[in-house]
């Protein structure tokens, strides 16, 4: 699946660039970003990254209490990527990644439907949103073009498959045409 996903390059000055080291607003479009509340199936989330892991983790219910006990997306992260390598998920298993973007679109479309300041970030924009992963990951994010402009917000390009960031776009554009 998100080896089909095309790369794509991106002119910084021309999207919004997000990730959990920013320090603007932008911050809350990360998924480990840990200040909305997210009520889904019964149980409340403090990030979509918990939300996630999560859903990631169906089927594994001493991994899934572990995640709900996580004070913070980063324990999240941490926690359900221990859970999920002890279940020996291979993530480059087709299979597998459409389980990730599966319950990805989820934990970003319920973070949405719950916190109003993503939400109003998210749908005040019309621009495409890029998650600027500079530590390398271009898959679910993008990376310099040009390594000399890394940490650089607004000059040169990002290049990477983007799947969080198209995600956000979609979500938001499926939002729009609802409204």
């Amino acid at each position: 699946m998100i080896e089909n996903v095309n790369v794509l390059t991106y002119n910084k000055s021309d999207v919004i660039l997000f990730n959990s080291h920013a320090e603007d607003e932008n911050v809350i479009l990360s998924n480990l970003y840990d200040k909305c509340v997210i009520d889904y199936d019964g149980e409340i989330f403090h990030s979509s990254e918990q939300l996630f892991f999560w859903l990631l983790l169906e089927g594994n219910e001493k991994g899934r209490k572990r995640i709900l006990n996580c004070e913070t997306a980063k324990k999240a992260n941490a926690s359900g990527k221990y859970y999920l390598r002890k279940d020996k998920w291979d993530d480059t298993n087709p299979e597998v990644q459409k389980k990730e973007v599966q319950a990805l679109r989820i934990a970003i479309g319920e973070k949405m439907r719950c916190c109003s300041e993503f939400r109003n970030i998210v749908l005040g924009t019309n621009k495409k949103i890029v998650e600027y992963a500079w530590w390398g990951d271009d898959l679910y994010g993008c990376v310099d073009e040009d390594n000399n402009l890394k940490y650089n917000q607004r000059e040169g390009y990002v290049v990477g498959k983007n799947v969080c960031g198209r995600l956000l776009s979609e979500i938001r554009d499926e939002s729009k045409d609802e409204n």
